[in-house]
């Protein structure tokens, strides 16, 4: 037991003299981590914050407040000087101001003209345009309805009723079609919308998972040390020894790199969290490397960095770590690489590995790594 520690110690040191690679991976992933969560919060739009002010106070002014409210934008009713003040310091996305005579087509040149209003956009320019969107479909609605009032009034036989009997009647019988099944439906067409390029989305896990996945790697290479393997493996007892130290090392500097970069990253921004299931994934994601790394120094040691490279790109690739690939793809390929199993069970995607077995399936390969790796050092002595 004593020389195990003792082994292991001296695997660690081999992993210090390179102290570049872990800053790399862990300093990097932050970076990236912080990029993602200011583009996420500075593109935070699942909260529109609507205003207005109303110097109309009329029944028309009334009839549009109605429809803010009950859109599902979150409108609220404010006075003009504050407009300023909650604009700059972006507590508002967009505020419109309805002006005195608001819909009072008689001193309008047109009935369009007595349903403008002004708009004050706020810093952040799609959430100003969905603002300002949400306030021309309602404004568009209460156009259209005098404008079909003034032609029900030019009917023969409607010089009889005044206009305020015309808009009651009109009112009564909508909510009567309504009650009956009429439902008015508007479909939107965007006209670049071929143009558009795909949105392209990136779980923050796949960072930790990527960086990871390639300092286990560049960790492995590191101590396959073919002279410093062979003076170990020549003490009785020195390979297995040797084999399960490294292990032990890999495993205590993925958990020190991956506990670093949670860390800080939890200091930088408290507001993130993980899925309830991240330790136990990233734990047999852990296992599931450490036995990749053990099949690469199978490989002749001049030989093994560019196939090693490129199988952990495609495991990477596949898997949805850079790209967030259809959920079809996910299910039929992507959830049996260790990558895309990582990412699909941290996502919740049904897999068909469950964690015990993906565990006990690193178990399985470290172990056959381990025979495999001592019948050709057994080979390669003879």
């Amino acid at each position: 037991m004593r020389n195990l520690i003792i082994i292991i110690g001296l695997k660690l040191r081999l992993l210090l003299r390179r102290p570049v690679i872990l800053a790399f991976c862990v300093i990097i992933p932050i970076l990236l981590s912080l990029l993602a969560g200011a583009t996420v919060s500075r593109n935070e739009l699942t909260h529109i914050r609507g205003a207005y002010v109303d110097l109309a106070e009329n029944s028309e002014s009334r009839k549009l407040s109605r429809m803010f409210e009950d859109s599902h934008f979150d409108w609220e009713e404010r006075d003009l000087s504050t407009i300023s003040r909650s604009i700059e310091l972006e507590q508002l996305d967009g505020v419109i101001v309805i002006p005195e005579g608001f819909g009072n087509i008689e001193l309008a040149a047109t009935i369009d003209d007595a349903y403008v209003c002004d708009f004050i956009p706020g810093k952040n320019d799609l959430a100003a345009d969905m603002v300002h969107e949400n306030f021309v479909v309602a404004v568009i609605a209460l156009a259209m309805e005098t404008k079909l009032n003034r032609d029900l009034l030019s009917l023969e036989g409607a010089s009889s009723l005044t206009d305020g009997e015309m808009r009651k009647l009109l009112e009564d019988k909508t909510i009567e079609a309504r009650k009956g099944g009429a439902v008015l439906k508007m479909t939107v067409h965007d006209e670049d919308m071929d143009s558009t390029l795909p949105l392209i989305q990136v779980p923050d896990v796949a960072i930790e998972i990527l960086f990871l996945s390639i300092f286990l790697l560049l960790s492995s290479l590191m101590l396959a040390d073919a002279d410093t393997q062979r003076r170990l493996r020549s003490l009785p007892g020195g390979f297995r020894r040797d084999y399960i130290a490294g292990l032990i090392s890999l495993a205590l500097a993925g958990i020190l790199q991956l506990a670093t970069m949670l860390g800080v990253l939890s200091f930088l921004m408290p507001e993130t969290s993980r899925p309830a299931n991240y330790v136990p994934v990233m734990s047999v994601l852990l296992l599931l490397m450490l036995a990749f790394g053990q099949f690469v120094a199978l490989i002749p040691a001049d030989r093994r960095f560019v196939p090693a490279s490129l199988l952990l790109f495609v495991s990477v690739l596949a898997g949805g770590t850079f790209l967030r690939l259809p959920s079809s793809w996910m299910e039929r390929v992507g959830q049996y690489t260790p990558h895309g199993w990582a990412l699909a069970s941290l996502a919740r995607i049904k897999t068909d590995i469950s964690i015990h077995l993906a565990g006990s399936l690193a178990v399985i390969l470290i172990v056959l790594a381990y025979h495999l790796q001592k019948r050709s050092d057994y080979l390669s002595a003879s």
